[in-house]
């Protein structure tokens, strides 16, 4: 038992390591190709730091346990919103983190309480009317996210094109010094490493949960999301140490919402039935914390209060307490199942 707990670790020591490379290597890439911070922020970075999310959680349903892969992508959204209220203690100002965001990232929140939706939905109809539908082995729902993923990121882009973020900010990035052949070598290096590690971690996590007896719900929505999630908390740290808050924001929900398309890819994977048909009803409770917390932000983002307590904004200690109070209820539920 010891020793799958210190492979678990291991593999998330890797996990931090490489994925705070790959977003490092990611980010001149885009600068060096004449992407944008839109790109950059909410896409490349993004899609970057969530590697390990999309390997873990493909690999977990081709091993036969969906429930880790889709509690790791809901999992995986509750840390990030997490990670805000982070940000917002490290901020370097007197006043809370939203004052120093720009409005456009609702839009990005919004998106990603919409596919959480859809998931949910997806979730409910298989388990009360046992009806599920697929083209080619992947589920109709799945189709439907991945289509609703695209279609998000395309106005999103679109969007902040029309309307760019002051990139000044990112000159200061002493890495981004680094020349295009260097980042592209680092990039694939560092994906390599995350694709082992993750299948890994995939693997241990699965051994934890048989072992235990704890569910795989609760195993892939806490230890497996934080394990993967680790790379967006080192990347918005680095972000608010150059004060490019926007681009923190941004990668941390550009993340939620390529995490809900992680579903399609294990789906994918799965080799019997159609993930969403097999998901547990106990991710309806990871997936309504994820849309409180997101809600709360955008109100937040649009209230724009200046009041401090404990060094955080009204909304980060609200998100700090609903992901404590849903880490508790979703440990209860998985102990008793």
């Amino acid at each position: 038992m010891l020793e799958i707990w210190i492979e678990f670790l291991i593999m998330a020591g890797l996990i931090i390591i490489s994925g705070t490379y790959l977003s490092r290597f990611g980010d001149v890439i885009a600068d060096k190709t004449g992407l944008g911070q839109a790109v950059i922020g909410v896409a490349l970075i993004a899609m970057a730091t969530s590697l390990p999310e999309v390997v873990t959680s493909s690999t977990s349903a081709f091993l036969g346990a969906p429930n880790i892969a889709v509690g790791n992508a809901f999992g995986s959204n509750t840390f990030n919103l997490l990670i805000l209220g982070i940000v917002d203690i490290l901020h370097d100002n007197k006043l809370p983190l939203t004052q120093s965001l720009n409005y456009s990232h609702v839009m990005t929140g919004a998106w990603g309480i919409l596919l959480s939706a859809i998931v949910v939905i997806s979730i409910i109809i298989a388990n009360f009317t046992n009806y599920s539908i697929g083209i080619l082995g992947v589920g109709l729902d799945s189709i439907i996210l991945i289509a609703t993923y695209f279609l998000a990121m395309f106005l999103i882009l679109r969007f902040e094109e029309k309307n760019p973020l002051d990139d000044n900010i990112r000159e200061e990035v002493p890495f981004l010094k680094t020349t295009l052949k260097k980042a592209s070598i680092g990039f694939f290096i560092s994906a390599v490493v995350i694709v082992y590690a993750g299948v890994r971690l995939a693997v241990s996590a699965d051994k934890i949960a048989t072992l235990t007896g704890i569910d795989h719900t609760f195993v892939g929505s806490i230890l497996v999301a934080a394990a993967t999630s680790l790379p967006e908390l080192v990347t918005a740290i680095s972000a608010v140490k150059i004060k490019a808050y926007d681009m923190a924001a941004g990668n941390v929900l550009g993340s939620n919402i390529f995490n809900m398309s992680i579903i399609f890819f294990g789906d994918i994977f799965l080799r019997d039935g159609y993930i969403l048909a097999e998901a547990s009803m106990l991710h309806l409770v990871t997936a309504s914390i994820g849309i409180i917390m997101a809600s709360i932000f955008i109100v937040g983002l649009f209230y724009k209060s200046k009041r401090k307590f404990l060094g955080m904004g009204w909304d980060s200690i609200a998100v700090f307490i609903v992901y404590l109070l849903g880490f508790y209820l979703l440990f209860q539920l998985g102990v008793a199942i």
